[in-house]
């Protein structure tokens, strides 16, 4: 058992105060905001936990690694857990721990509410009657037919908790569900689910809507690419919430250009922030309106991360009482000795 342990947060104490989050009782947590490699080295002398974060930071590199040897875990603030250099962690016997399934359902609601903005032309149509163009856009939408998602082929890439919410929220609104995870599910599981796994060049190729949610690895940077987007069928519509790196981006911009895609939706782009040269920001307006973007807010409404975080808390505190920590992702199930 440790006695007042030491956290390193990453993510700033204003947030924690922001989603009332309380900080645990008699531990020390020293916040910092503006941060190199060297300064979370030094910050993390002495400490017990580095509490780390998923997005819009710098990685949690092999050198940093190397030369925290106090700390106990790294707890990620989030799902995501690409700026952390897991195999080095595993290498040093330092378990990295994320919040699997906290976000789950903020994130298969932004995907279901962005398949519906594409299939019905939401922001188009706002945009349109709001110059004028009522009559206009009313006659070219009815004239090309709006899709629903009843009886939508819905195919999902990765199978996880996100996947298996949005599975759920498609299949109660009569979407037939298929998808493809490196992982079978078993088959009680796709029966609760009542999903249909298939091969991902089959997901793809006969699906209506493809809807991605794997973590980003070494295995899934440009998983989707010019490949992949030429075997879907013409008219698809495409949603990624996972990461950016996941997509070719210039791949999505040429099929979006193209008009090959009836829609793309990304939650998450690369790099972000994208700067002003990237190829999804400099689309022509006919491929302009087919794409839907948000700055990587899917899985962070205040409820999400308020549960993320008090479970970041309620791990650190199960390894201090000498527990196993939950939720590993790089298979060290055992922290490192607590003196």
């Amino acid at each position: 058992m440790l006695n007042m342990p030491k956290v390193v947060s990453l993510v700033p104490e204003v947030t924690f105060k922001a989603i009332n989050v309380s900080l645990t009782k008699g531990w020390e947590f020293k916040f910092m905001e503006n941060y190199t490699e060297n300064d979370v080295i030094l910050g993390c002398r002495d400490a017990d936990f580095l509490l780390a974060k998923s997005g819009f930071s710098i990685k949690m590199s092999r050198r940093i690694i190397e030369n925290i040897p106090s700390i106990k875990l790294i707890q990620m603030d989030g799902v995501g857990y690409d700026t952390v250099d897991i195999q080095a962690a595993a290498e040093h016997k330092l378990p990295v721990s994320n919040n699997a399934g906290q976000n789950a359902g903020p994130v298969a609601e932004l995907t279901i509410a962005t398949i519906v903005a594409l299939q019905r032309q939401i922001f188009v149509s706002d945009r349109d009657i709001k110059n004028n163009r009522f009559k206009n856009i009313r006659e070219q939408l009815l004239a090309k037919g709006l899709a629903e998602i009843q009886d939508s082929r819905l195919g999902l890439v990765g199978f996880g908790a996100i996947g298996r919410e949005v599975a759920r929220f498609a299949t109660m609104m009569g979407a037939k569900v298929s998808y493809y995870d490196v992982f079978r599910a078993s088959q009680n599981i796709e029966e609760e689910f009542a999903v249909e796994y298939k091969p991902l060049d089959e997901i793809l190729a006969f699906s209506d809507i493809i809807s991605i949610h794997v973590p980003l690895t070494e295995r899934t940077v440009n998983l989707i690419g010019e490949r992949e987007f030429g075997l879907m069928c013409p008219g698809a519509l495409f949603i990624n919430t996972s990461r950016g790196e996941v997509v070719d981006q210039e791949a999505l911009a040429a099929v979006l250009e193209s008009n090959y895609l009836g829609g793309a939706a990304m939650d998450c782009i690369s790099p972000e922030p994208p700067p002003p040269e990237h190829p999804l920001l400099n689309l022509s307006p006919e491929a302009r309106d087919r794409l839907l973007l948000t700055p990587h807010t899917a899985g962070v409404t205040r409820g999400a991360f308020r549960r993320m975080l008090l479970n970041a808390l309620d791990n650190m505190n199960r390894v201090a009482k000498g527990e196993a920590p939950r939720f590993v992702v790089n298979g060290i199930k055992q922290s490192r000795m607590i003196s």
